[in-house]
């Protein structure tokens, strides 16, 4: 490197250095002199001096007034509200008519006589499950029970499969009335 080229770079970087050592020009709040005058927008209250040591002319006698019949009412106006939301729901939920469960299917076929047979067995043997024939050409396909839980569908199968081992447990859309009105077969027992 040449002398010339040390030289500037030596410039430069003093240049730089001095430069990050100068004093900076930076606006500062603590010297500032800001004002600004908030009178017309502040609120304004008139002190009333009270009267102390004077006696009224009439004497104070104790009114009986009756107590305001809003605050008796709240209380029941709270339940009254909580009544109709309570009533509301009810109404809401007595509207729901299926719920996701399970049926057992037992059987999937062309044949209408069985698929006939399979619902005459159901009705012989479990009376109080309630088999469902559904035709999709030329599919007949038979599903039994209403069950809310795979576990008390899983206890029928076993029974069934003694006649149909080709029964399965199907996910389904169940009537929750019927569903209710399926015993166990353990408890009819």
């Amino acid at each position: 490197m040449t002398l010339e080229k040390k030289f500037l770079w030596a410039l430069h970087l003093g240049v730089i250095i001095l430069s990050g050592c100068s004093r900076k020009a930076a606006v500062s709040s603590l010297g500032s002199d800001y004002n600004e005058n908030l009178s017309a927008v502040r609120p304004r209250f008139e002190y009333v001096e009270p009267v102390v040591g004077k006696k009224s002319e009439a004497p104070a006698a104790p009114v009986n007034k009756p107590a305001p019949a809003a605050n008796l009412d709240k209380p029941l106006y709270i339940n009254k509200k909580l009544d109709t939301a309570l009533d509301t729901m009810a109404r809401q939920n007595k509207a729901i008519r299926y719920i996701n469960g399970f049926r057992i299917q037992i059987y999937v076929g062309n044949v209408r006589q069985e698929a006939e047979g399979a619902k005459t067995y159901v009705y012989q043997f479990f009376p109080d499950l309630n088999p469902y024939i559904s035709y999709s050409q030329p599919t007949y396909r038979v599903k039994v029970g209403d069950f809310i839980y795979r576990s008390d569908a899983e206890q029928y199968l076993e029974l069934i499969r003694d006649q149909y081992s080709s029964a399965v447990i199907l996910p389904d859309r169940v009537d929750i009335k019927r569903s209710l009105m399926v015993s166990l077969p353990s408890e009819s027992n």
